[in-house]
């Protein structure tokens, strides 16, 4: 069966949204960015990009250089609504649907042909549906794997489909430039360009081991990828169950001792919660936001418990902030999220992880949630979180 995925992407995507809540700011340059000085832009419109705004641009930058620049703070949690809506209209036409990063989406129209048609025609119809439902301008991909079909999106101009058709995947690739790669970043270009490697096709000829002194142990993958070859699957969206808390920080903050505080009293409350409800997380999830804008997350397994215990929690969230946070740059906002939710069933650890005495740990959280029930959450907290800002 012959392997066809689209590649279908939003130019500016936040930007185009802003534009369609309020009309009017399609008259003016427009970026999205948080407020502050340290902040960088997020996103900008046409008319933005006319005056030199990029995406990555520190926000005092951008100002000074247009001076007519509407700057407007980036309302995430409408741009993730907005974003998963679009995945459920495109599952009308294949169930499998991986949502990327924002404004973009994987579509595997494999083994959907005697129901929708050739696919370059199935291509131009989800780009149609996006103008005429949501009112987004799109460019669309169309190869055998999800690589070239997102190089061949970013090719075209919004409304054309780029169709590279199976076998002539290195002969697309062979004359671009080596950051067309997804992934692959400027510093690595770079690196690149010193050894005079500029065109993905010249990456392509080369001996992965005779790459190694120049890219490390991603000379294999980098090599394969400019080949064209990628086998990795399209995975369907999945929306779990999820508690997600965040805590927007009242200064920004580089010190790990007020940072501790803060993902201590997140941990406390999603426990309170969890314990209520008899749920165990499986799952970890840790996004942070610098004061300069940008955003960073890890995940980590959390081992089952007889009980949800606060300190164990906090250890894992803890550890799993210190591998996540490696900037030098103040913290903004914390948000902690805990899914793969399953029933508690009793088990011994072989290997204690958590260093913590069971038994003596469960009995000390049944106190703090006896007294906290009747006197509040805040009749009793550990010395760690004592000094969490508000």
């Amino acid at each position: 069966m012959e392997r066809a995925v689209v590649h279908l992407h939003v130019p500016d995507f936040c930007a185009v949204l802003e534009e369609l809540r309020d009309p009017s700011r399609r008259r003016r340059p427009l970026a999205v960015a948080d407020a502050g000085g340290r902040a960088v832009v997020l996103a900008a419109n046409a008319l933005a990009r006319r005056e030199g705004i990029r995406e990555g641009m520190p926000w005092a930058v951008a100002v000074r250089r247009c001076r007519a620049l509407q700057v407007v703070p980036p309302d995430r949690s409408f741009y993730r609504n907005v974003h998963e809506t679009i995945v459920r209209d495109l599952m009308a036409f294949s169930p499998v649907v991986e949502a990327g990063a924002l404004g973009r989406y994987f579509v595997d129209l494999s083994g959907t042909r005697r129901l929708w048609g050739p696919f370059t025609d199935t291509a131009c119809r989800l780009e149609e549906e996006m103008l005429h439902r949501r009112r987004l301008p799109t460019r669309a991909g169309l190869a055998s794997n999800k690589l070239v079909s997102q190089v061949a999106a970013d090719c075209v101009d919004v409304g054309d489909v780029s169709r590279v058709f199976p076998g002539g995947e290195r002969t697309f690739l062979q004359g671009l430039s080596v950051e067309a790669l997804p992934g692959l970043g400027p510093k690595t270009a770079d690196r690149l360009a010193d050894v005079n490697i500029r065109r993905i096709g010249q990456l392509a000829a080369l001996n992965p081991e005779d790459l190694v002194p120049v890219v490390g142990h991603h000379a294999s993958r980098l090599v394969q990828l400019a080949r064209g070859e990628d086998p990795s699957p399209v995975v369907p969206f999945e929306k779990d169950a999820a508690l997600r808390l965040v805590h927007e920080l009242a200064r920004e903050t580089i010190d790990w001792h007020e940072i501790d505080a803060v993902l201590l009293r997140l941990v406390e409350e999603a426990g309170w919660t969890l314990r209520r409800r008899n749920r165990l997380p499986g799952r970890l999830l840790l996004e942070v936001r610098y004061a300069d804008g940008m955003e960073v997350q890890g995940t980590r397994h959390v081992r089952p418990e007889a009980q949800v215990l606060d300190r164990a929690l906090f250890h894992a969230v803890r550890a799993l902030a210190r591998s996540v946070c490696q900037r030098r740059v103040a913290l903004r906002r914390i948000a902690v999220t805990w899914s793969r939710f399953q029933l508690p069933v009793r088990q011994l650890a072989l290997f204690p992880e958590t260093g913590l005495s069971e038994a003596r740990e469960q009995r000390i959280q049944h106190a703090l949630d006896t007294v906290r029930s009747r006197y509040g959450h805040n009749a009793l907290m550990w010395a760690v979180g004592y000094g969490a800002q508000k």
